[in-house]
């Protein structure tokens, strides 16, 4: 009896738990390029948020609303986009203190991505202006080891809101979200009604020449990431 109860034991312990052999599986992430000067192409990260017509894959382009002063749109296609570039020092670049800026005007002069408070109440943080300056430092392409190139910081929003400048016409904006601290210490956005998450990712262009007289300088723009094709890119093959 005994030794049947060992046999059966035995028995047990080899048939009770099959081994799992776990397959290693290669992230798979689109090809990036290298270039001083990219557009900025919008992508919607919640698609049950999206507009109609949808602004998945549209480009950012500026809103005039005063002299030097603008806000940050977008617009169909890549013939009237901005073109920007990293602005900084190798020093600012280390300590994420660079800026994005596009070439305004004739003469050329800076325009920077500018973050501008709203008022306490607001439902968002900030709306993004490109005026006559160097923007707000800290705003610039993501780094290693982040798989993905995107602007930072990636809380920025679309919102459909009407412009004075214009008669109150409807407008799409770019506004940059309100955030919370989820459980696991994720960064969540708060998104407005009349709004959408979005994610804003460079495609590489080359950076134009400046005319003689220009106020802007291309000496410190910075070559960084970029794609060549945005909407070429099917984001669902890709990833971890």
């Amino acid at each position: 009896m005994i030794a049947s109860v060992l046999t059966l034991g035995l028995f047990g312990l080899a048939t009770a738990s099959p081994v799992t052999v776990q397959s290693q599986v290669t992230p798979r992430y689109p090809d990036t390029s290298n270039s001083n000067a990219f557009r900025l192409v919008i992508d919607v990260t919640d698609a049950s948020k999206d507009f109609t017509p949808s602004i998945r894959n549209t480009y950012i382009a500026s809103i005039h609303v005063g002299a030097g002063l603008a806000l940050v749109g977008n617009i169909a296609s890549a013939n009237n986009a901005r073109i920007f570039y990293q602005n900084g020092t190798a020093d600012e670049y280390r300590s994420h203190q660079t800026t994005v800026i596009t070439d305004s005007g004739t003469p050329s002069f800076p325009s920077g991505f500018r973050l501008v408070a709203e008022d306490k109440g607001s439902e968002v943080a900030s709306t993004i202006h490109l005026d006559a300056g160097p923007g707000t430092p800290g705003i610039g392409l993501n780094r290693f080891p982040e798989p993905l190139a995107f602007l930072f910081p990636d809380t920025w929003l679309a919102c459909n809101q009407s412009i004075p400048y214009y008669q109150n016409k409807y407008f799409i904006i770019l506004k940059h979200a309100k955030t919370t601290v989820g459980k696991g210490g994720s960064v969540d956005r708060i998104v407005p009604k009349d709004c959408a998450p979005v994610r804003l990712i460079p495609e590489c262009t080359k950076l134009n020449d400046l005319p003689s007289g220009s106020y802007s300088s291309h000496v410190f723009a910075i070559e960084d990431r970029c794609y060549g094709d945005v909407k070429s890119v099917k984001w669902s093959e890709h990833g971890p």
